[in-house]
């Protein structure tokens, strides 16, 4: 083998994988196919320069574009939507909590994936021989590497002229995913500072003729009511709160089946999406990583201490770096949680309802208290996945019994407020994009008014319970 024709080997391999992963994102044929093939060549030229083979680099290369391909289509098959660039930002947790990713990608694929791929490695490692390109080689290879980086990393001149939907698939389609993702992700950066300064932290005011009421907000994991689904699930803690809540109803959340982050964000903060542009695929990636206006920092700075609770590795989402940016002042994850009952390996939600009743029990002052659940997070295994997670909707509503009886029990009133994050990933569930909510104020006896609600609407029925004046 001589070698140009090696190096032309290596270097065309990547090239069925990129036209796959293209194909899945129904991307058409334009000049844009140079930027989106800019990532990959980088991305060959870089290991070329680093191995010295070819084949191996250009297998490497190609095995990126397989990952990128198959995870795309299991994310649109699963949520109705690509990736994005802020999924970059999730690519950790795939290895680090593999139970929350990896069954949504079929076990034929991703074991006869990583299976081919680790024994093409070994062969072409063994195999292939290096070629000698020498320091001046090399050097030219990652010269070129890092110029195509560049142009990935930053395409502001591209970018002034490409006219962009700000929606992944529409540009994805246009522009290719990979030049979508360089060019959403710069036009974002871009807009961030802007935004986020036009909501700067600021603190609540406050009716001075009443007590302060405890806020005890509680996000439920991939939580709907199961009734609405034909589940014969008896919910009656839910019921009787919804019964003399000041507000309860359907919830429309940004998303289907996952990307909790965003209903979370918005709930806490009040930001809609145009408020947030293309960072509202995901807030907590680059956009909450820095303060923002949020019910913790304007509660926190009338009085109130702020506190949040979820039984989970607290780096999930980077949530132990955006919490303290929403303002919250403590934040309690998985450590705290280290002797607490499981069931499938996640803490129950019976554990962390006993936690929530303590703290309320337990505060001097007023107190917002925000806790996120993970007992009821798919997969749900078994025959029936929609009646395995019927019954975790059953132990979230026993939950809410505890809490709310917390609450009767406090001499402080306790505003409590429980939403769904998203539907659960089932099929008979992709109908739509609504969970449920509910907002009940203990001292208060209010007719249980059916009222429907976006996730910003939640945050300011939230803040009209607490007598804050409105932004």
């Amino acid at each position: 083998m001589i070698p140009e024709f090696h190096l032309l080997a290596g270097a065309l391999l990547p090239l069925p994988a990129w036209a796959w992963l293209r194909h899945g994102a129904r991307a058409r044929a334009s000049a844009w196919m140079l930027l989106d093939a800019a990532p990959v060549a980088a991305l060959f030229l870089a290991l070329l320069a680093v191995t010295e083979r070819p084949v191996l680099a250009g297998g490497l290369a190609a095995g990126a574009c397989v990952f990128l391909a198959v995870a795309d289509r299991a994310k649109r098959a699963t949520l109705d939507e690509p990736l994005a660039f802020t999924d970059g930002g999730l690519l950790w947790q795939v290895p680090a909590h593999p139970r929350f990713y990896l069954p949504f990608v079929p076990r034929a694929v991703l074991v006869g994936g990583i299976g081919a791929g680790v024994l093409a490695f070994v062969a072409v490692l063994v195999l292939e021989p290096a070629v000698a390109l020498g320091l001046t080689g090399r050097a030219a290879l990652l010269a070129a590497a890092l110029a195509l980086a560049g142009l990935v990393l930053r395409p502001l001149p591209l970018l002034r002229g490409a006219a962009l939907a700000r929606d992944p698939a529409r540009d994805a389609a246009r522009f290719g995913p990979l030049a979508t993702f360089a060019l959403h992700a710069r036009l974002a950066g871009t807009e961030r500072p802007a935004r986020r300064a036009a909501h700067p932290p600021a603190p609540a005011v406050l009716r001075a003729d009443e007590v302060s009421p405890h806020l005890v907000l509680l996000q439920l994991e991939s939580f709907c009511d199961p009734r609405r689904f034909g589940l014969a699930q008896a919910m009656p803690c839910w019921d009787a709160l919804a019964g003399m809540a000041l507000s309860h109803g359907r919830l429309a959340v940004p998303g289907f089946g996952a990307n909790t982050m965003r209903t979370e964000f918005v709930v806490l903060t009040g930001l809609d999406d145009a408020a947030l542009g293309l960072d509202r695929l995901n807030p907590y990636f680059r956009f909450a990583r820095a303060p923002v206006a949020s019910l913790a920092w304007a509660l926190g700075g009338a009085g109130y201490g702020t506190a949040c609770l979820h039984p989970y590795d607290p780096r999930f989402f980077g949530r132990d770096r955006v919490l303290p940016a929403l303002g919250f002042r403590r934040f309690e994850a998985a450590d705290a949680f280290a002797g607490a009952p499981r069931e499938n390996g996640l803490v129950t939600d019976a554990a962390l309802g006993a936690r929530i009743a303590a703290e309320i029990a337990a505060a001097e002052g007023p107190l917002f208290l925000y806790a996120i659940t993970v007992a009821a997070h798919g997969p749900w295994p078994g025959p029936d996945p929609a009646a395995g997670w019927a019954a975790r909707m059953a132990a979230t509503d026993a939950m809410l019994g505890v809490v709310a009886d917390a609450a009767r029990a406090c001499g402080r009133p306790v505003v409590l407020a429980a939403f769904g994050d998203h539907r659960p990933s089932l099929p008979a569930m992709r109908r739509g994009t609504d969970t449920d909510h509910l907002i009940w104020r203990s001292d208060v006896l209010a007719g249980g008014a059916r009222q429907d609600l976006d996730a910003v609407g939640l945050h300011r029925a939230v803040r009209a319970a607490l007598g804050m004046q409105s932004r």
